[in-house]
C-alpha cells in the first residue's frame, strides 16, 4: 500500500457530479490534532457538509455504506489519524444520504488517492431466525418512519426499535457482533421491540448475552453459518497533501 506522509491540509476544486448537476465545488481537509472530540458527519443547508474528527476508515465506511468488518487491506494510520473536512456544492440544495456517498467517494479518490475493489468472500455469518412460531415483538401498523435507538456502555447494549423492518434489526445486530447478520425470519412489515444485553458478559453480569437476550426478549435466534460477504478491499491510500 502506498503511504504518502506529507501533512494533510488541502483546499481544492472537486468534480463529484450527480445527475441533477450538484457537485462539491470547494473542499478543505485538515488534520485534527486536538483529540477528545466526537466524530460527526453532518449535511448542512446550502449544499454543505461538515466532517469533524473522522478517520479515513470512518469516511470510507460512510462513502460506501459498509460496516467496519467489511473493510480489508487497511493499515494503522487509516484508523488512528483524524481529519476535519468542510465542503460545499454548487447548488443550494441540501445533500441526501444517497447523494453524499458518491461525492465522498470522489473526494477520497482525489485527496486520499484511495483505490478500492469489491470482493465476495465466504465468511462466518449469523442467520437471524424465529426461535418459535411467534416473535416476542409487536408488529407496528402505524406506518411510522423506522426509529432505532441503540445505547452502548462498557459492552452493555440497550436497544429500542419502533417501526423497524427486520433487515434493519439484522444490520444493527451485525454491527454489535462484528459479523454480517442475514435476515431469515420471514417477518415482513415493521416491528416494535426493546432489549438489553451484554456483548461479552462477565461472570457476575446481571444482563444476558446478546444471544440469550435476542432469544428471550425478541423471540429470535442468531444461528452461526457460512455465507457470502461483500468486502471492500483497499488497494491504495495516501495521506492528503497540501494544495
Amino acid at each position: 500500500m502506498n503511504i504518502h506522509k506529507t501533512p494533510a491540509v488541502a483546499i481544492l476544486m472537486l468534480s463529484c457530479c450527480f445527475a441533477n448537476g450538484q457537485s462539491f465545488e470547494v473542499a478543505s481537509i485538515h488534520r485534527n490534532l486536538n483529540g477528545g472530540e466526537n466524530t460527526g458527519i453532518n449535511t448542512l443547508p446550502g449544499g454543505r457538509i461538515s466532517v469533524t474528527n473522522a478517520t479515513l476508515k470512518t469516511l470510507i465506511r460512510n462513502a460506501y455504506g459498509i460496516l467496519s468488518f467489511q473493510l480489508a487491506g487497511e493499515t494503522g494510520w487509516i484508523d488512528s489519524e483524524y481529519y476535519n473536512i468542510e465542503a460545499r456544492t454548487g447548488a443550494g440544495e441540501s445533500l441526501s444520504g444517497e447523494q453524499l456517498k458518491p461525492c465522498l467517494q470522489s473526494l477520497l479518490a482525489d485527496r486520499f488517492h484511495l483505490k478500492v475493489h469489491w470482493e465476495t468472500r465466504e465468511e462466518n455469518v449469523y442467520a437471524l431466525v424465529l426461535d418459535k412460531s411467534v416473535p416476542r415483538m409487536k408488529e407496528n401498523l402505524d406506518g411510522k418512519a423506522p426509529s432505532m435507538n441503540t445505547q452502548k456502555n462498557s459492552g452493555r447494549v440497550q436497544m429500542k426499535g419502533v417501526g423497524v423492518p427486520m433487515t434493519i434489526l439484522a444490520a444493527n445486530l451485525g454491527n454489535q457482533l462484528g459479523r454480517i447478520v442475514v435476515d431469515k425470519t420471514g417477518l415482513a412489515g415493521a416491528w416494535d421491540f426493546q432489549g438489553t444485553w451484554d456483548i461479552e458478559p462477565a461472570p457476575d453480569s446481571a444482563a444476558p448475552s446478546i444471544f440469550t437476550g435476542v432469544r428471550e426478549q425478541l423471540g429470535l435466534r442468531l444461528v452461526p453459518q457460512k455465507g457470502p460477504v461483500n468486502m471492500l478491499v483497499i488497494d491504495q491510500a495516501e495521506r492528503p497533501s497540501e494544495n
